[in-house]
């Protein structure tokens, strides 16, 4: 059989099929073909319920953040209200969130190593994805917490 006649005969089986309603109730039908965009292993271990590391990654740093900001900004709170009671002295109150800025630096440590253990492992399609080290003061001026009090 020529490659022109193997041809025709994919073309009618493929045709057939589709009349007889073969490719109806295919699995993602009506889904965009996107198979060719991933990694085939990936695809099978998401359906399968498990999700790549770097995803993980991202998820525990996300978290790490959150915890880290919600200790800083509840110590700052309480070293505020403590102060303006009357309860401390300022060097008290100076010393405590010195410390705390002190912790938040370290976690923020530990963040970062898993950011660089983040950037290594994303996958060449999602590099775009890459987090940029977190510095002690650029994350209090976003909380909109000073580095000195006031």
């Amino acid at each position: 059989m020529e490659s022109h006649e193997w041809e025709s005969y994919v073309d009618r089986q493929i045709r057939q099929a589709q009349e007889n309603g073969k490719f109806d109730h295919l699995p993602g039908k009506g889904k965009p073909f996107t198979h060719l965009d991933s990694d085939p292993l990936e695809q099978v271990l998401k359906a399968q319920g498990f999700v790549p590391r770097w995803v993980e990654l991202d998820r525990e740093i996300r978290d790490k953040v959150e915890i880290a900001e919600q200790a800083v900004r509840r110590t700052y709170e309480w070293v505020m209200q403590t102060w303006s009671s009357g309860s401390a002295d300022r060097q008290y109150a100076e010393s405590e969130w010195r410390e705390a800025q002190r912790v938040f630096g370290k976690r923020l440590d530990e963040i970062n190593q898993l950011i660089k253990t983040l950037n290594l492992e994303l996958p060449p399609p999602v590099r775009h994805l890459q987090r940029f080290p977190l510095k002690v003061e650029n994350q209090l001026q976003r909380l909109g917490l000073p580095l000195q009090l006031e």
